[in-house]
């Protein structure tokens, strides 16, 4: 299997790889204590290179998790994904004045991640690399990301369209979440302006509503100023 080990990959699924050609196989359990919280996106990473894998579901204390085997062979069906430049990934930083562009909060290089709009999984690399088609997200929002897409029907299907006029490829102008009409407003609230949410909670807390319900109570009258 020295292919694998020369197959050019993000550090997570390296780490899953080294493991799978050490132990034979690893755990969802085992990549959870390794700080993944993901663990089917570690294994996609994977995938995404080129590398088959096998995943089944084993039984531990009671528990059904699953467990992942390296194959000894690259996947007919498999397309596998370009490492971007890091001159690319810190110019799109740049391009967001380091922001996430789904929370707006600000971000060292190492906390953002380069997000394809319209998921790998769904068309592969674009055919030339334009900053149009990527964008930088903060870790939580890309696994939010990753989690939403995986469970959305056009995962199966593999429109893009569907995809491109989606919150989660198109932050400023969507016209639905995953397929369903819906809006949402997504902030990171941090430095200066945390004293501002803390006097929010303790105004939402008075009428025994979580902070984000109070702001949504407030909607009608912000639209009508």
């Amino acid at each position: 299997m020295a292919w694998i080990k020369a197959q050019p990959m993000s550090k997570r699924a390296a780490t899953a790889r080294d493991i799978m050609l050490e132990r034979g196989t690893v755990t969802t359990s085992e990549l959870k204590d390794l700080g993944y919280d993901h663990p089917p996106r570690v294994i996609g990473d994977l995938r995404d290179a080129g590398v088959t894998v096998i995943t089944k579901r084993i039984s531990i204390s009671g528990k059904r998790i699953g467990q992942y085997t390296l194959v000894d062979t690259i996947g007919s069906s498999e397309r596998n994904r370009k490492q971007l430049p890091k001159k690319f990934r810190e110019e799109l930083y740049r391009r967001y004045s380091h922001h996430c562009a789904i929370c707006g909060g600000e971000y060292s290089s190492r906390e953002l991640q380069v997000d394809h709009r319209i998921p790998f999984r769904i068309s592969g690399d674009p055919q030339n690399l334009v900053f149009e088609d990527f964008m930088p997200l903060c870790g939580s929002d890309n696994r939010a990301k990753s989690w939403t897409c995986e469970h959305c029907s056009n995962w199966q299907m593999k429109n893009p369209n569907m995809c491109s006029s989606c919150y989660w490829a198109s932050p400023d102008q969507y016209l639905h979440i995953a397929g369903r009409e819906e809006r949402r407003l997504v902030l990171a609230i941090q430095g200066d302006d945390v004293s501002m949410f803390d006097r929010i909670r303790e105004a939402a807390e008075a009428t025994g509503l979580s902070p984000g319900k109070w702001v949504q109570r407030r909607l009608p009258y912000l639209a009508d100023e």
